[in-house]
């Protein structure tokens, strides 16, 4: 996953974490705007409120794209991603942030963040990329590690395996085509990539793990699509 987003970086980062920005052509405005606008919606949808002074962690930060508004809620901001190429990028975008600390990540735990010393937890739009359910439900399992007692974790994953399928939505010539315009930098790199497709976790087994690691699911969001989402307490 490191290689693979490390690649992506360099490639087009602000696509890659928004691929709904055309390829290769940047509109940071619209990047920063419409990351705020996202970052509302998903807290609006999880049920859930940064509040001012807390401590919250963002799995998978990219390069900042919601961390910014993050960094305006909370007093401290951990945000970590599994690629040194994306963090060096956000350290760029957001040198103005003087609350947040950028950590990179193993790729399936949250080493480097103490136990119990969280007030919330954030993750969207990354575990549906994760090629292996394991790796999200150890995520999982580590939200409940660090939060304190009455934190909470509201994170976003796949619950549709049909969208993990190379090619799913796109016809064979569609697809030739598409690798074609890869070759010669016309087109994104790396969508048939396991690191890219992602792969879905079944709600029961988010469920299991959560009660596990001492939290409880207060809501669930969208179960049975690509994107559920989960608002998850710690006891």
């Amino acid at each position: 996953m490191r290689r693979f987003w490390d690649r992506r970086a360099r490639e087009d980062a602000f696509h890659f974490v928004d691929s709904r920005l055309p390829y290769r052509e940047p509109d940071p405005e619209r990047f920063w705007r419409d990351g705020e606008g996202d970052l509302r919606k998903f807290l609006e949808i999880a049920g859930v409120e940064v509040e001012p002074g807390s401590r919250v962690l963002e799995i998978g930060c990219g390069v900042g794209r919601l961390t910014r508004g993050l960094a305006e809620r909370a007093g401290e901001v951990v945000a970590l991603d599994v690629s040194a190429e994306m963090l060096a990028r956000a350290r760029q975008h957001n040198a103005r942030l003087g609350n947040v600390t950028w950590l990179l990540g193993d790729g399936s735990t949250l080493a480097g963040v103490a136990d119990s010393t969280l007030d919330g937890c954030l993750s969207h739009v990354v575990f549906q990329h994760i090629p292996d359910p394991a790796i999200t439900l150890s995520y999982v399992a580590e939200m409940g590690r660090v939060l304190r007692n009455g934190g909470w974790a509201a994170f976003q994953f796949s619950n549709d395996p049909r969208v993990h399928r190379a090619g799913h939505h796109t016809s064979v010539a569609g697809r030739l085509a598409r690798r074609i315009r890869a070759g010669v930098g016309r087109a994104p790199r790396g969508v048939d990539d396991p690191a890219w497709l992602g792969s879905a976790v079944e709600l029961g087994e988010v469920e299991a793990v959560a009660s596990g690691a001492g939290m409880r699911i207060e809501n669930v969001f969208g179960a049975g699509t690509q994107f559920c989402v989960v608002r998850a307490r710690r006891t």
